[in-house]
């Protein structure tokens, strides 16, 4: 698999002067107010840390389409990739505060496996996707180990949440792979497909866990 450095190498061709990525930014900034929305709506502590995670992850997003900082190299996808982490540790303590149900020996262990493999991905340096995917499947697997728990409406929404994020996982591999070919021939900012399709995923999740 190709190299991915985010947000160098994501699929718009950075402007020289103003905004690097402005079809990015632009997405990036209106998810920022709907999260913000959902987090002022919220009633409860423990999912007002959730959202506010969840909008710290996205405005590092944001930053990083917006000004690209040559020198903190992979930089700009650690933060936004490890705050992305720490609003998984905080759902599950929302998880377990609206189920009253903590996670099993093995549930732990499993999910605590998957953490220390993510910071191994990156001590090895490997392609960032890999950190993505990593993220997917502990964001899946935390919905899924919680699932029985919850209430009809949020079952069925983190059905469409792992359906979507999915979705997501495929335009950023299709990405990968294809930018040079879509840039050359089509110059067409592929990665706004990858920004709207994370947008459905996060709303559901907002939607979801701001009002307990």
């Amino acid at each position: 698999m190709n190299i991915y450095t985010f947000p160098f190498n994501s699929c718009e061709i950075p402007q020289k002067e103003g905004i690097a990525q402005p079809y990015s930014t632009t997405i990036n900034l209106f998810l920022c107010g709907i999260i913000l929305y959902f987090l002022v709506k919220s009633n409860n502590f423990y999912s007002k840390m959730f959202l506010g995670s969840v909008l710290l992850f996205n405005i590092f997003h944001t930053f990083s389409h917006t000004v690209h900082i040559k020198f903190l190299k992979n930089g700009q996808f650690y933060l936004t990739h490890f705050s992305a982490i720490i609003s998984t540790l905080l759902f599950i303590f929302l998880l377990n505060y609206i189920t009253k149900k903590k996670l099993d020996s093995m549930q732990f262990y499993t999910l605590l496996f998957l953490y220390l493999f993510d910071l191994v991905l990156i001590i090895q340096n490997v392609s960032h996707i890999y950190n993505i995917i990593t993220f997917l499947i502990l964001l899946f697997l935390i919905m899924i180990f919680y699932y029985k728990f919850l209430s009809d409406n949020i079952k069925t929404n983190i059905i469409y949440i792992i359906l979507f994020s999915s979705l997501v996982l495929f335009f950023q591999i299709f990405e990968i792979f294809n930018c040079q070919y879509i840039l050359e021939n089509f110059n067409f900012p592929f990665h706004i497909m990858t920004e709207i399709s994370a947008s459905i995923p996060i709303y559901l999740l907002c939607n979801s866990f701001y009002k307990i």
